[in-house]
């Protein structure tokens, strides 16, 4: 075929009610720098500001929790009424520098996932972690904090929010097949979705701007045994049909997107970023968000994995984005390795591309403030400290 023109990436299109100035999107990546008590420090403060100046189309705000009781990283990012004033900060300071790009909060509550400093809540009763089971009330408690953090988001001055159901945190097990709670939040389809539906209407009823962007990112097969994409509680063979229920129910709730992954955290990593010797994963990615694009075209589609492919990622966005299999190309592990990158894309500048090394993550692995090690000397020597005090 023809190489794609990659002009398209740089043109403007919708979301929502909103227009993001291009196509490309910096993924929620969870850098585990802010404070404990939730706000974010000086350093998250200056990441959003560099991706600011990096003119992104959409800028999503890394797993922001709607508690401090059940937190996947020691110094992760939660929002409430007390530390508002610090999101309002963070936007401020965003906009302030590009008024432009739009910018989202990614609302979460990491349920299982939780660390072992934190509440680790679990969601159906065979699940294999340790932790606390959440009985309905609780589970009530998590939907109605999930309500209230979109509208702080709101307030904050966010451009929307992501409504978090991928990666195996609390809101992908509740839809799981393989939740087989035998109350109100579990068992039969409409059970297992009724977080997402009942919040989302809440949200929608308590909003006060008109164009606040609604979406959500989801695990189209997770690669587990029940786990999303599969077609019941024992079962391990992908099968889509209960993710497009998913995908319809974001239509008739009135949604604006979807920003498609896969696999979960801790188990099929290699599903939610590829790398070099797995490449072909992503080719997988590519597979579901034309799915979603094909069986749900109101929503806007967001796609992943691209990073992987390092310098030829514009090529493949480009080629996904004319054959209409996707509507913006996500980049998660490029953002920390180089936050300029559409500015230095569209400028023909030199950009610093993702190696690959998986350095991110195991500074993440090992709960201290995470970045890229190749280029940024201070995560280089997190990394290797870490290592030392591990070893003595």
């Amino acid at each position: 075929m023809d190489t794609p023109d990659i002009a398209i990436i740089s043109e403007s299109y919708k979301m929502g009610k909103k227009t993001a100035p291009n196509r490309l999107v910096s993924q929620p990546m969870e850098a585990n720098d802010g404070l404990e008590d939730g706000r974010c420090s000086d350093r998250s403060y200056e990441r959003y500001k560099n991706l600011a100046r990096g003119n992104w189309g959409i800028v999503v705000v890394e797993s922001i929790s709607v508690t401090g009781s059940s937190l996947g990283r020691k110094n992760g990012l939660f929002i409430n009424r007390k530390n508002i004033d610090s999101f309002k900060r963070l936007v401020g300071e965003f906009k302030t520098i590009n008024n432009d790009s739009l910018i989202l909060f990614q609302i979460t509550h990491s349920g299982s996932l939780s660390g072992s400093f934190s509440q680790v809540a679990k969601v159906y009763p065979d699940q294999e972690e340790q932790g606390d089971f959440f009985s309905a009330e609780e589970i009530e408690k998590v939907r109605e904090q999930f309500v209230k953090g979109a509208l702080l988001s709101e307030e904050a001055g966010a451009d929307g929010i992501d409504f978090k159901l991928c990666h195996g945190y609390l809101g992908t097990e509740l839809i799981r097949p393989s939740n087989k709670r035998n109350d109100k939040w579990g068992g039969s389809f409409e059970n297992r979705t009724r977080f997402l539906r009942e919040g989302i209407e809440e949200i929608k009823s308590g909003l006060q701007r008109h164009d606040f962007i609604l979406g959500s990112r989801i695990s189209m097969y997770e690669g587990l045994r029940g786990g999303c994409g599969t077609a019941d509680p024992d079962e391990l063979i992908e099968d889509l049909t209960e993710m497009r229920q998913i995908m319809g129910l974001f239509e008739t709730l009135g949604m604006d997107y979807v920003n498609v992954s896969a696999g979960a955290a801790g188990i099929s990593s290699e599903l939610i970023r590829p790398v070099k010797s797995s490449q072909h994963l992503a080719l997988q990615q590519f597979r579901y968000t034309k799915e979603a694009k094909t069986m749900t075209p109101s929503l806007k589609v967001i796609g992943s994995a691209y990073s992987v492919f390092g310098e030829t990622a514009p090529l493949y966005a480009a080629e996904n984005i004319s054959k209409g299999y996707t509507d913006f190309a996500g980049l998660g592990r490029q953002s920390f390795a180089d936050p300029l990158y559409p500015k230095k894309l569209f400028n023909g500048e030199p950009i610093n591309y993702c190696k690959l090394c998986g350095g991110c993550s195991e500074l993440l692995a090992r709960q201290v403030n995470t970045g890229c090690i190749v280029y940024d000397e201070y995560y280089r020597s997190l990394l290797k400290d870490s290592k030392d005090k591990k070893e003595l």
